[in-house]
């Protein structure tokens, strides 16, 4: 077994580092860290052609000053840390907040390995489970396995991978993983398992600590 050690979770435990160090990685974890939102911005790059060229601007009728049309102007997106646990919401133009819950693990060398996210990807359909595994040197026919307690593991499969990493995806269709996920102790580590491209198995450990709060916020954001 490949283990990584010293793993560490992104979020309020990280105020022991200095202000300077919460700096950084609560950046990261907004623009890194984020699951849903950063696998839907890059599908959705993929997807959208190169926009034309504008055309040249008329000539101004008056000197007046235009004034940006109502709601022209996004919200800004939002974060709130809970234990080891972070719930972010990106606004989107005309439709709901796409809001999360995540822990990001951070390596012995401060990147980030690995992102564990709850959401949903589109409004009012099921919670969907995300692991997201960096590097993308992954063996992506081996599932993710969540060890959380004595029961069976939680399998989840590899979806796709890109330049932002390799990205597993499980449908909730009930409440039997947050369950689990509520009930374990928090001072008592789980355990996210898969093997990288040669095969050889990378297990790390994940905090429960703050995910019964985070998982109250998420269903109580708009």
């Amino acid at each position: 077994m490949v283990g990584l050690l010293n793993i560490k979770p992104l979020g309020s435990q990280a105020l022991i580092s200095g202000r300077l160090f919460v700096q950084i990685t609560l950046g990261v974890v907004i623009v890194l860290g984020a699951g849903f939102a950063v696998r839907m911005t890059w599908a959705a790059q993929q997807r959208t052609p190169a926009a034309p060229a504008p055309a040249p601007a008329p000539a101004a009728a008056s000197s007046a000053t235009p004034v940006p049309a109502a709601g022209s102007i996004l919200p800004e997106r939002t974060t709130a840390v809970f234990g080891d646990w972070t719930v972010t919401c990106n606004p989107r133009q005309g439709q709901p907040s796409l809001c999360e819950a995540a822990l990001t693990l951070q390596d012995q060398q401060r990147q980030i390995a690995m992102v564990f996210a709850i959401g949903r990807p589109v409004h009012d359909q099921p919670l969907h489970a995300v692991v997201r595994v960096l590097p993308v040197n992954t063996r992506v026919s081996a599932p993710v396995r969540l060890v959380i307690d004595a029961a069976d593991p939680v399998v989840i499969p590899f979806q796709q991978c890109n330049q932002l990493g390799c990205f597993a995806d499980l449908e909730l269709r009930d409440e039997s993983l947050l369950r689990r996920l509520r009930t374990r102790p928090a001072d008592t580590a789980g355990r996210v398992e898969w093997h990288d491209a040669g095969n050889a198995e990378v297990a790390m450990p994940f905090s429960t600590r703050g995910f019964a709060a985070a998982m109250d916020a998420l269903a109580a954001a708009k």
